[in-house]
């Protein structure tokens, strides 16, 4: 974008399309411009949603939250691979394990695992609560399980997690 479009001759430039590139520039400019402005309406928006939703009073927020944002509790992913002494191994992960909640991340968001590894890239060096089901396999009997991971970098492998997590 910054790029100069005439040599220092002030003739343009024969390496380039100068016509095309001032096209473009053109585009990219009404699209940012776009995206201020629908950003500047959604804030708006959002103002006047909260704004309502306190004329209603805690109750009605409240169940209007519920409402809005249920809590799903079904597994999303599975645990396929844990690395020795990695911050998953660490924290207790094991191959089996099928997680319901990974933060803030649950069977209706999870957009096939990218917002799993968003929650990661966004909490290095933070522990993320992960709520999972592991079948234990003395009793034969699923048993619901709440583990804090730490994603690092130092570990000594590959990622920040060291498991592989599959979608269900």
């Amino acid at each position: 974008m910054d790029t100069p479009l005439l040599t220092e001759d002030g003739f343009p430039r024969s390496d380039i399309d100068v016509a095309q590139v001032r096209m473009t520039r053109a585009r990219i400019i009404r699209l940012r411009n776009d995206y201020r402005a629908l950003l500047g309406e959604l804030e708006l928006a959002l103002h006047d949603h909260h704004a309502a939703l306190r004329t209603l009073g805690p109750a009605a927020g409240s169940a209007t939250a519920a409402a809005a944002a249920p809590v799903v509790e079904v597994p999303f992913a599975v645990v396929n691979d844990v690395s020795h002494s990695s911050p998953a191994f660490e924290a207790g992960l094991v191959r089996g394990d099928r997680i319901i909640h990974f933060g803030s991340v649950h069977a209706g968001n999870h957009r096939r695992l990218a917002e799993l590894a968003a929650v990661v890239q966004a909490n290095v060096g933070s522990p993320i609560a992960i709520d999972l089901v592991r079948n234990v396999t003395e009793t034969g009997i699923d048993t619901r399980m709440r583990l804090r991971l730490v994603p690092r970098r130092d570990w000594g492998g590959k990622g920040m997690l060291g498991c592989h997590i599959l979608p269900l």
